[in-house]
């Protein structure tokens, strides 16, 4: 055991109190903590990746077709990046332990919609109420074992922590393939209510209060909320609706892209006058860092979780697989992904984020690439190769990214960059599976659904995959590299001697 001696200073002429307090039951509380708020995101975390390996089985059953049930996917990933906005504010003025526990009852309200949905509108009613309830949890995850730790020792918490991320990618998919071969598709939302139980008792019973930090302060920018929001919705529903019209001219199709674009020209006139004020500042654009960072989140975002939407109906509808087997081949993108992480995180340090992710783009581009080539007789194992370097490209699309996105951010800009990040991320993953679902639904329009003319029209999205992602080279080039760490390294040099 360890122990430390508190001063408490001159106490009764210069009497002071030794208090011997055992560290290790503090850590032990603290991963305690910890291992809730994990539980507690387990399901939402879990979801989506399931989801996806049932959207083929969902789309028969409900009698939809790819354009409409690819918002099951969509309002999900789109409901969690805008309440991710509203999240970092309210963390801050609420307690924090009962924010947690409205997310999760969010969630499981959602849950509950979506697993007796009969029609596909009720279930994606269920999926919007899933994801903004999925955007309060997810979000809380890391800043309450931030705030329990007190700053310290973040390392090995952030490695407990980040387990469920690195695990979820490879076991989700076979986890939800399993549970739609054995029962339904319902279940993979019912398997929710008893994880989320078991989670909100715990989190009543063990987790502290996590009281406001900030009770007065800055009021949320409900008119920018509001405006962001509508600006994300109006643009993919323009994208949605130009898979069921085909053509740009119709104004099914103008309205929303045109409302989206007033939308975001009306946002930063309204950040520029507003600018204390204002959700998401403008100023954070002036990093070259930031700016080259998020237009690659919301790329990779397409790249990543668009092809998370394609590969599994791909794989069903073109392969013939089972929703089992399916889940079994995504395993491999998920081996990519775990392999590479570490490596992927030191390199970054090492050499900074501008190679590391221009050579993940190759990498993506090289491994998605064969796709638009295969087909029902292709070999599996070059499927599982191709998905494995899938992985690793993937990783180094994201995780330098995410890191780089601070370089050249003043302190107290941090939670607005945290927010922005977020939420483009998720909202480039709602725009990818939106893009691809509309060039797979305008490709078989008035086709008979053979595995001919399938196949046919996922080829075109996996190219479309590929160009967007070839296409992150571009704002790669103004992420950190090694000169620049070394200009870092020497200006933090001076002012160490300096004081």
């Amino acid at each position: 055991m360890s122990y430390y001696l508190r001063d408490l200073g001159p106490l009764n002429n210069k009497v002071s109190e030794v208090v011997l307090v055992n560290k290790e039951n503090n850590r032990h509380e603290i991963v305690k903590i910890a291992f809730i708020l994990i539980l507690g995101a387990i399901a939402p975390m879990l979801d989506t990746t399931m989801t996806n390996v049932a959207i083929n089985t969902i789309m028969n059953d409900l009698n939809s077709s790819v354009d409409i049930v690819q918002w099951v996917t969509t309002g999900y990933i789109l409901s969690l990046g805008i309440t991710v906005l509203f999240t970092g504010w309210a963390a801050d003025r609420f307690s924090g332990k009962n924010l947690y526990i409205a997310g999760i009852i969010l969630f499981l309200i959602g849950s509950i919609f979506s697993g007796i949905a009969s029609n596909i509108d009720i279930l994606i009613i269920g999926r919007l109420i899933q994801g903004a309830g999925s955007g309060i949890v997810v979000s809380l995850l890391s800043t309450l074992i931030v705030r329990a730790a007190g700053g310290k020792n973040l390392g090995s918490l952030m490695a407990i922590v980040g387990l469920p991320a690195v695990l979820i990618p490879i076991l989700g998919p076979t986890i939800g393939g399993y549970i739609i071969d054995q029962l339904n598709w319902h279940w993979i939302f019912y398997v929710n209510i008893p994880i989320v139980a078991v989670s909100i008792a715990l989190v009543i019973w063990l987790m502290p209060k996590f009281p406001a930090s900030k009770k007065y302060g800055k009021s949320f920018d409900w008119i920018g909320f509001l405006i962001l929001g509508g600006m994300f919705s109006s643009l993919i529903l323009g994208i949605v609706k130009f898979s069921n019209y085909g053509n740009l001219s119709s104004s099914n199709v103008l309205i929303p892209l045109f409302v989206g674009i007033d939308l975001l020209v009306a946002y930063v006139i309204y950040a520029q006058k507003f600018s204390k004020h204002a959700l998401v500042s403008l100023s954070l654009f002036k990093s070259i860092n930031f700016s080259g960072a998020t237009v690659i989140l919301l790329m990779s975002g397409i790249t990543v979780n668009g092809a998370m939407f394609l590969l599994p109906l791909y794989l069903q509808n073109v392969r013939g697989l089972s929703v089992v087997w399916s889940g079994t081949y995504l395993i491999f993108q998920g081996i990519g992904l775990l392999a590479s992480r570490t490596q992927i995180g030191k390199l970054t340090d090492r050499i900074g984020a501008r190679w590391v992710v221009l050579v993940s783009v190759v990498i993506a581009v090289l491994s998605t690439l064969p796709f638009a080539f295969f087909d029902a007789n292709t070999s599996k194992y070059l499927i599982w190769l191709m998905l494995f370097f899938r992985g690793i490209g993937q990783g180094g699309l994201t995780i330098p990214v995410m890191s780089d996105s601070y370089s050249g951010i003043a302190a107290e800009q941090v939670p607005e960059a945290t927010t922005a990040t977020r939420t483009l991320q998720n909202v480039g993953g709602a725009f990818g599976s939106a893009i691809l679902a509309t060039v797979i639904q305008s490709q078989t329009n008035g086709l008979v659904p053979t595995v001919s003319n399938l196949s046919n029209a996922y080829h075109d999205a996996f190219i479309w995959s590929v160009i967007i992602t070839a296409a992150a080279a571009i704002p790669a080039w103004f992420l950190s590299h090694h000169k620049d760490l070394k200009k870092q390294e020497n200006k933090n040099v001076v002012k160490g001697a300096d004081q």
